[in-house]
């Protein structure tokens, strides 16, 4: 029989080798200026490496930290897709009952009586983002009367279908009638629902869909920094520019709330011990529902909620965000034990760059 502290000092190895090796690198990437925000990865719930770099705000000279505030983008699609299994577990909602059940005035008769919860959630609804580039002007013309998500729907429930249902198209605009629905058959606002019945009890103080003021914003979140043009997503020369003139002022159910590294990683571990749904739901909603296809050693599934990659024999689980100055990466490695966390305050693909190294690390034979 192996000795246990021989076999302990081994995986310490192992573990030291593996967060020095990722730590080098966003040195690295941080002195180049490819990387600014926060990372954590941690093991068994315990921290084993924690990063930050670059400014919060420049303006104010205010330096990011651990518990800094960063957009996450699409990542709050994770807290959408938890609310709506919770409902589920209580018998309040269908995975395959259709849109219309619970939102019978929709004004899309198709999406009513065709487009069920399960299409939704893994964005095969057929309809598309309000955020796309092509009708960016729109959103940017409407954005500062943003601010619940019934405001949100009057951008595109009026448009007819851009897919055909059944069809993968990546969709914001699913995430938000999911928001709709669960603020119907809950009676409460999408923003309460998920403080009460997500952020309380996975322990997220820290978390929210704040409402920004671009004249006078938070001191405590990370403003974004970008190249990206408003209207097109190209990338510009010169310095970068803060996001205030792009970004959505308020967070919704698709996405553009705030959260930190901690909170985060107290998230997914309320996740994974079955705080927020029971074992056999966390196990659905984590699980492949369509085949998104594969790309060099990762195949992609979407979930309930969540992305999982099956990347040779190891499994990884979460979910990414990015927009102009906001990337973000939650992956969780259930089988190995471990929690990455990379939030950054520029373009992607900065803390895509970091979670694939974390990736590459981790699954190394």
């Amino acid at each position: 029989m192996a000795d246990p502290l021989e076999l302990q000092m081994t995986n310490d190895f192992a573990e030291n080798k593996i967060t020095d090796a990722l730590r080098l690198y966003l040195e690295e990437q941080s002195l180049a200026d490819k990387f600014s925000g926060s990372v954590l990865v941690a093991k068994n719930a315990k921290p084993v490496l924690t990063y930050s770099a670059g400014l919060a705000n420049r303006e104010k000279g205010i330096p990011n930290g651990i518990d800094t505030k960063f957009n996450l983008g699409s990542a709050n699609k994770m807290f959408t897709g938890v609310a709506v299994a919770q409902l589920v577990e209580v018998g309040k909602l269908g995975f395959q009952d259709p849109v219309g059940k619970y939102m019978p005035d929709y004004p899309n008769q198709t999406v009513r009586e065709q487009v069920t919860i399960h299409h939704l959630l893994t964005h095969t609804s057929g309809l598309g983002s309000f955020i796309d580039t092509n009708i960016r002007d729109e959103l940017l013309a409407a954005r500062e009367k943003l601010k619940t998500i019934a405001d949100v729907l009057t951008l595109f429930k009026n448009r007819p279908l851009s897919h055909p249902i059944g069809e993968l198209h990546y969709s914001s605009d699913g995430y938000e009638v999911l928001g709709a629905v669960i603020e119907a058959i809950s009676g409460q606002n999408y923003y309460d629902f998920i403080r009460e019945h997500i952020y309380k009890p996975a322990n997220m103080p820290n978390s929210d869909s704040y409402e920004i003021d671009p004249h006078n914003p938070r001191t405590d979140i990370a403003i974004g920094y970008t190249h990206r043009d408003p209207r097109t997503d190209k990338m510009l020369d010169g310095e970068r520019f803060d996001n205030f003139g792009l970004n959505l002022l308020k967070g919704t159910a698709g996405g553009s709330g705030y959260s930190t590294c901690p909170d985060l990683l107290n998230f997914t571990q309320a996740l994974l011990d079955h705080k927020l749904l029971s074992p056999e739901m966390t196990e659905l909603v984590m699980s492949p529902k369509v085949n998104e296809g594969s790309k060099d050693n990762q195949t992609k599934y979407q979930g309930y909620g969540f992305q999982i990659f099956e990347i040779d024999g190891v499994t990884r689980v979460g979910h990414p965000g990015r927009f102009a100055g906001v990337n973000a990466r939650i992956d969780m490695y259930p089988k190995l034990g471990y929690t990455m966390i990379a939030l950054a305050n520029y373009d992607p693909p900065a803390a895509f760059d970091v979670a694939e190294k974390a990736t590459e690390l981790l699954t190394q034979k």
